[in-house]
């Protein structure tokens, strides 16, 4: 079979090797979707994702669905030729975390297409993948593999919407308009927000956020329009984009009381305006992959109740899955899914 190899910064080779066999527990499944995510482009570009560096090459992919081929000794529950999502993660299941429920947080935690374990996990831009059984999720016959692709993000979305809670009747304000962000307003819409502001540098992005979900697309760039939008505050504040500046008006247009809740990635350590925080007893929590939710997503999915297809902008073939990052590069682009 053939996989993908990332040597460096944007050295990805394809390579021939033999299929996988299936450990005690797993099953091999036939990739048929998988989704290009930030962190994909960050080593891409980079050869690394921030702190984590590979130690050796490996392959890149963690938004994946499939049709199981061989079924090891789990035939019973998985036969040969189910359809499924992967769950990209595989914690340890024993650490203190692990044990009191917040997986997503263990140490020891591997993740398809991650160089944050040493070594790095490899990921999904091979055609055949061994997994855990456990973490296969059955799909509907009518749930295309490119949407089934992209329950991983939908996961982290819900996870991080999870982190604002309470949602219905309030106002929230989601800086960053990209993949993440644009779920994010789709499960707060679902969830009953009463009030939808997101905030980008991208026109072509506030346009599918005004189209999909947002009732109060924002340029970024554009303090006056923020400033009157926020008003009296938002009472929660999304931090989607990454961006120091996103970050920091976050702070100023969550109204007193409110929850910012940061799940984009910063470039490196950024200042804290503590005075504000004290004096508005503003609550921060983080929101970190995921866990508990991925059959929530998929839930949403099966029973169309969020449509989440309008976020894909473009799909290539495996073959061609350098020009798939290429144009994942694009700034108009949202989420490029790759067919196998």
């Amino acid at each position: 079979m053939q996989a993908y190899y990332l040597h460096g910064p944007r050295d990805l080779r394809p390579t021939d090797m033999d299929p996988p066999r299936p450990a005690a527990g797993e099953v091999l499944v036939k990739v048929r979707a998988t989704g290009l995510c930030g962190s994909d482009l960050h080593y891409y570009l980079h050869g690394q994702n921030g702190p984590f560096v590979p130690e050796r090459p490996f392959i890149l992919g963690h938004e994946s669905a499939g049709e199981i081929v061989d079924a090891g000794a789990c035939a019973d529950a998985l036969p040969p030729g189910s359809r499924v999502a992967i769950d990209p993660s595989h914690p340890c299941r024993a650490c203190d975390h692990c044990i009191g429920g917040r997986y997503n947080l263990c140490p020891h935690m591997r993740y398809f297409g991650s160089a944050a374990c040493s070594p790095p996990q490899d990921g999904s831009f091979r055609e055949i993948v061994p997994i855990r059984a456990e973490n296969c999720h059955p799909i509907p016959d009518d749930m295309a593999f490119a949407e089934a692709a992209l329950l991983e993000p939908l996961a982290i979305a819900l996870h991080g919407v999870g982190q604002a809670q309470p949602i219905a009747g309030r106002r929230l304000l989601i800086t960053g308009a990209g993949p993440i962000g644009q779920l994010i307003g789709l499960v707060a819409r679902h969830y009953g927000a009463a009030h939808l502001a997101v905030s980008d540098i991208r026109g072509d992005a506030l346009d599918l956020a005004a189209a999909l979900w947002a009732d109060q697309p924002l340029r970024a760039d554009d303090t006056d329009a923020l400033t009157s939008a926020a008003d009296t505050g938002f009472d929660a504040v999304i931090e989607a984009s990454g961006a120091p500046a996103a970050l920091a008006a976050a702070y100023e247009y969550c109204r007193a009381g409110g929850t910012i809740v940061q799940l984009g990635v910063q470039p490196g350590p950024v200042e804290l305006p503590v005075n504000l925080i004290m004096s508005k007893e503003l609550t921060l929590r983080g929101s970190f992959r995921f866990a508990h939710v991925f059959a929530a997503a998929l839930d949403l999915l099966a029973r169309r109740q969020l449509d989440i297809t309008p976020l894909i902008s473009a799909r290539f073939d495996f073959a061609d899955l350098l020009a798939g990052f290429d144009a994942a590069l694009q700034p108009q682009t949202i989420k490029v899914v790759i067919d196998y």
